[in-house]
């Protein structure tokens, strides 16, 4: 916490839960060429420095036995020695078992609100649209959530179709996955604060009303969590959603 933290009172903190209905499936690449375009793809990375700095960060989390001092080849030749096979997608450990990003939880909540909301732009004292004002007042508190497993419950084969100047061919992927996986974590929530008219005492009040968190969530439930939800895959339940003193989570 910062030395402003409690004298601000900015922050609703929710305790959260969801409960998977089946297999959530893992959609980081262990393969050294993807995992390089999956960076420069997801996170804009382009510098060849920055790129070996981050297949370090992400080999490290995925348990291969990498060092501050590996060389890019080292670190290609760590991340083969992971993956059973040449296309594998798998999970991140976060020293406690599998994990999931924070993050990819803040993904989901802005991805459903722009799916129910979209075009409404009335949202806030500033008029933004849904996703950006959603964006810039949801915070997932943990970086890394835990998934309760040490290790995947298994490794999915999926098969695919492309075309392309060879013509068309079979691709093959593997996917490691949890079933019936459940996850706890805190979302912040910024609220809106106001000076009304003719007072020197600001009021705060929370940014989403609880209709628009249930539409939110229940849109969410449907998109999911992971890779393949294409496939219909990842989709959860909310099982709570409760507002705390915000010291709990800190």
């Amino acid at each position: 916490m910062g030395i402003f933290d409690e004298e601000a009172e900015l922050w609703n903190t929710y305790r959260v839960e969801l409960q998977f209905r089946g297999r959530l499936y893992g959609g980081i690449p262990k393969d050294p060429t993807l995992i390089e375009g999956w960076l420069r793809a997801k996170a804009g990375i382009s510098d060849a420095e920055e790129i070996r700095q981050a297949m370090l960060r992400t080999l490290v989390d995925l348990g291969a036995d990498v060092g501050p001092e590996s060389t890019y080849e080292q670190l290609v030749a760590a991340s083969k020695a992971l993956a059973a096979e040449a296309h594998t997608n798998g999970f991140k450990r976060n020293g406690e078992g599998l994990c999931i990003e924070g993050r990819i939880i803040k993904a989901c909540l802005k991805e459903a609100t722009n799916a129910m909301f979209a075009g409404d732009t009335g949202w806030g004292p500033t008029k933004k649209a849904a996703k950006s004002y959603v964006a810039e007042r949801l915070f997932v508190v943990e970086p890394t959530i835990k998934l309760g497993r040490p290790e995947p419950d298994g490794v999915e084969l999926s098969i695919g179709h492309i075309s392309g100047p060879q013509g068309k061919r079979a691709t093959l992927t593997y996917y490691e996955y949890v079933d019936d996986a459940s996850v706890s974590f805190h979302l912040r929530e910024a609220q809106e604060v106001r000076t009304p008219k003719g007072k020197q005492d600001m009021e705060a009040r929370p940014s989403l009303t609880r209709r628009q968190w249930a539409i939110i969530w229940t849109a969410a439930q449907e998109l999911g969590l992971g890779a393949r939800r294409s496939q219909e895959q990842g989709k959860f339940d909310v099982m709570a959603f409760e507002l705390i003193p915000d010291r709990v989570a800190a």
